[in-house]
């Protein structure tokens, strides 16, 4: 029979454990800035973005302060005794409507042989509203930094180049201008790209390229601190995200894309600055950059690509984990059979099929009661208070509720269940489990076999332990415990993993991973309280407790000013109307409603320009009679392949942004702009719009021709989006008692100007 002698050693276990998973969420120290030439140093590079980013203001592509911000690039990169080219153009990139002048920086360091390439990149535009120290003025520096340590280092036999690309955020279109119109990238062979999505923890690989394997291994061998899985890789693909490597993966180009993601409440903000970003961060980042491109430089790429997929994960940031996938189904088999053999032969005497109908209800009991109870958390813990939809700058309280559940929900378990069900077929059952659902993984997201991989493979060391016990009182002890060990590693690894995307008010999807870990407890905790009788008053001491952390956690700031929420005031108007609205806008959360009373903002149905009314909290004012844009010379005509509108846009001034968008039911295939394919709908996207978007961001001119081809020779419904100068006078007022916990996130104060425009059939 199982024996447990010590249940506190797996409270022991967990607290080691989960010690070690928040390694992997954490950031190295910075290196100073007295290190040696050849070793990244965070203040250096910090140095280096605090002169970029001087000013403190956003630079948006084609704004005159990117100007400013790419001079001051060029300068370092210079100094370091690089020839800089610029790529200047006005590009589009059809597969995301983005347009924009652009001016995209590169440098080389040429090879020993010349012949292929290693691309080290990051985006240097900001959004709107903030000057972009985290995305993507870290990555920036960091290549700047590596830049000019790669000056000085012998040449390799690939040659590297340094590209900070502009106009990332509004479509990806310094990428697509370099990936279609640069010589250089025939012979770019593999790609290093810095991103940020927050402005703290750990750069980690969240993004390769298909056919991985080689270029995960050599991740493994030369990072120190490696942080990453390829579950998140899976997940990304499937997600409406994108970053530059996104040109560069279409291409069928190797890549590694590092991202830090953690404060993503100052994602896009005001005060995405210099004061807020995490420097271990910075640090993390030049660390992964600078190895990969030593291993890359050196290394042949000619047949670089492999022809499979890698799984992987970081154990405590302190190795990787890895495994080609095709041989995820046969390891599986092998150890999940491995596991039930040696389970049925240790208790060959006990065991009796019959006693496995009282398991077939343990497991739905106690997984259910575990996600109920995530269910009713969602609530005190998300629901009922204002928070942001990812994250809470005070998450520890919430969490403990969570863990509380789970330890509920096992107590409980074992007081209805003890001296029904065995430990050895409770022991089957969930190993049985685990055996099942790594055979599903090895058939449908291979790459992501690791979750029951790496618990099966340490119950198979466990037994051979076991064996070697001479005398053993407590067959599989070891094989428990260490079994136990490896899913609570991943039951942890994957909570905290969830934090990324997911809020307290989704607890019953966050508290998932930790229900994987009860499987492998509940047998050794069965065995222990054999013979026991356990009373209710733990549960009602439990549940105390978890009420009262509750309640802590409802009394805690959801928003904070380090960790503020996104709140604009912006105005709009709609041609024709003689009045127009204040609107409080907020992208990633609900606005303050006691500032909203305080001001008079009520919900309102208005114009959104997406060709559709919504409600938003506003309040009306007379007309601004911005002056938009005029729309002339419109002809429609058959041609070949469908049929083609064209018209041209005209602006009495210069603007910021102009959108377009056009519905659905007109059948738009393609657009162009000034003869330039800007929009091909045939692409494939993650993005799935409402409508089809054009937009033109600080265009460099004010006269446009558009030409959309679509499928009918119907009329088309246009929405056109311009953007003017929200008068000072207009917005003051709401600055004077502005929420500290507040700030301008997304596109920021602005004045807009919808127009409804359609375009006449043809005859």
């Amino acid at each position: 029979m199982l024996r447990l002698r010590h249940p506190v050693s797996l409270i022991l276990i967990c607290a080691l454990v989960l010690l070690g998973v928040l390694r992997s969420f954490s950031v190295p120290d910075p290196v100073g800035a007295d290190a040696s030439d050849v070793e990244f140093s965070a203040l250096r590079s910090e140095a280096i973005l605090r002169d970029l980013l001087q000013d403190g203001v956003p630079h948006v592509a084609g704004s005159p302060y990117n100007l400013v911000v790419r001079n001051r690039i060029i300068s370092h990169l210079e100094a370091a005794g690089y020839e800089v080219e610029i790529q200047s153009r006005f590009h589009c990139n059809p597969m995301f409507g983005g347009c924009s002048p652009i001016e995209n920086i590169i440098a080389l360091k040429p090879g020993s042989e010349g012949k292929n390439a290693v691309l080290l990149t990051a985006h240097y535009d900001s959004s709107w509203t903030g000057p972009g120290a985290a995305d993507d003025g870290a990555g920036v520096a960091a290549v700047l930094e590596i830049a000019r340590m790669a000056a000085e280092f012998p040449a390799f036999k690939n040659s590297i180049i340094f590209l900070l690309s502009d106009g990332e955020e509004n479509g990806l279109i310094g990428a697509d201008a370099f990936a279609q119109y640069h010589p250089l990238f025939a012979q770019v062979k593999a790609v290093v790209n810095l991103e940020a999505r927050g402005n703290t923890g750990p750069s980690a690989l969240f993004e390769t390229g298909e056919g991985n394997r080689g270029i995960i291994r050599m991740y493994s061998k030369n990072v120190d601190r490696p942080v990453g899985n390829s579950l998140v890789n899976e997940i990304y693909k499937r997600m409406p995200n994108d970053t530059d490597y996104t040109v560069y993966k279409r291409k069928g180009v190797a890549g590694l894309n590092f991202a830090f993601s953690q404060g993503v409440a100052v994602y896009h903000s005001s005060i995405d600055d210099l004061n807020h970003l995490d420097i271990g961060s910075l640090q993390h980042h030049g660390d992964n950059a600078w190895s990969m491109i030593k291993a890359l430089g050196d290394r042949g790429l000619d047949h670089f690509r492999s022809r499979e997929d890698a799984g992987y994960i970081d154990v405590f940031a302190g190795g990787l984990v890895h495994y080609p996938s095709s041989i995820v189904l046969g390891l599986a088999l092998v150890l999940g059979m491995w596991a039930l053999i040696a389970i049925a032969a240790a208790f060959r005497k006990d065991f009796r099929i019959w006693q496995l109908r009282w398991g077939l209800l343990v497991v739905p009991f106690l997984l259910g009661t575990i996600v109920l109870g995530g269910f009713l958390l969602s609530y005190p813990l998300g629901h009922w208070p204002d928070l942001h939809p990812i994250e809470h700058p005070y998450p520890w309280i919430g969490r403990l509720a969570v863990f509380g559940v789970v330890v509920l929900s096992l107590y409980a378990t074992l007081k209805l269940f003890a001296g029904k069900v065995s430990p050895c077929a409770m022991m089957m059952l969930g190993w049985g489990l685990i055996f099942l659902a790594g055979m599903v993984l090895a058939d449908k997201l291979p790459t992501a076999g690791y979750i029951t991989l790496i618990p099966l493979a340490m119950f198979a060391i466990g037994s051979v332990i076991d064996l070697l016990r001479k005398k053993s009182p407590a067959p599989l002890l070891m094989s428990s415990v260490l079994g136990f060990t490896g899913t609570a590693f991943i039951s942890f690894y994957h909570f905290f993993l969830l934090d990324v995307v997911l809020n307290f008010d989704q607890s019953h999807f966050k508290i998932i991973p930790l229900s994987y870990m009860t499987l492998t407890a509940l047998p050794m905790l069965l065995a222990f309280v054999r013979g026991r009788e356990l009373s209710w008053q733990p549960v009602r001491w439990g549940l105390v407790a978890i009420l009262l952390l509750c309640i802590v956690h409802l009394s805690l700031p959801g928003f904070t000013p380090e960790r503020p929420r996104g709140m604009t005031v912006m105005y709009s108007e709609v041609e024709g109307s003689e009045t127009g609205q204040l609107v409080l806008e907020s992208l990633f959360s609900r606005p303050d409603k006691d500032y909203a009373d305080a001001h008079g903002f009520e919900p309102l149905e208005l114009d959104s320009g997406w060709l559709q009314s919504t409600e938003q909290l506003a309040m009306t004012v007379p007309a601004l009679k911005l002056p938009g844009v005029e729309v002339s010379e419109h002809s429609v005509r058959r041609e070949e392949d469908g049929w083609s509108h064209r018209f041209v846009i005209h602006s009495k001034e210069r603007l910021e942004f102009l959108k377009l968008l056009i519905a659905k039911e007109s059948g738009l295939e393609k657009a162009w702009v000034d003869g330039q394919l800007a929009l091909d709908t045939s692409l494939e996207s993650k993005h799935q719009w409402r409508v089809d978007t054009l937009q033109l961001v600080n265009p460099d001119r004010q006269s446009f021709e558009i030409r959309l081809l679509t499928r009918s020779p119907d009329a088309i419904d246009l929405s056109i989006v311009s953007w003017h100068t929200l008068p000072g006078e207009l917005l003051e007022p709401f600055m004077r008692d502005w929420p500290k916990d507040a700030r301008a996130a997304g596109y920021g104060p602005r004045a807009r100007k919808i127009q409804r425009i359609m375009l006449d059939a043809a005859e």
